[in-house]
């Protein structure tokens, strides 16, 4: 080179690979304080909320792909006689066939209690298996 000056080669590291290390370590701090709180700032505050806050986009996702499909089950008339069973499995469908925020409280009720249920059921059990899962 002139001057006597020697380019140093510089590699260029990948930007995604970067951000995935700086969110491993991120992700492994966090593990590594959440392993020292107690059951009930594990359980209850953290994981549930964490979860539950995953479950809300989600169901609001799931939500805006669905659209509102209420009138895909109109209510039945009160005089109508259906049988128990046929009621009951109508009301299922009917609670998943509601718009985006319908979506979001059914998946912020269903991941929160199952993961606040798993991480106590893994912290009493010690290990992390089929049964605690």
């Amino acid at each position: 080179m002139e001057d006597g000056k020697q380019g140093v080669m510089v590699a260029a590291q990948n930007p995604i690979a970067q951000l995935q290390a700086l969110f491993k370590d991120l992700e492994n701090g966090f593990r590594a304080w959440l392993a020292k709180q107690s059951l009930p700032v594990e359980a209850a505050a953290v994981v549930t909320t964490t979860s539950a806050a995953q479950g809300a986009s989600i169901g609001a996702f799931m939500g805006t792909l669905t659209n509102n499909a209420t009138s895909a089950f109109p209510t039945p008339p009160p005089q109508a006689n259906l049988d128990p069973q046929a009621m009951a499995s109508f009301k299922q469908a009917q609670a998943l066939a509601g718009g985006p925020l319908v979506q979001a409280h059914n998946f912020v009720v269903m991941t929160g209690v199952n993961a606040g249920i798993s991480c106590v059921m893994k912290r009493i059990r010690v290990k992390e298996d089929v049964q605690s899962s």
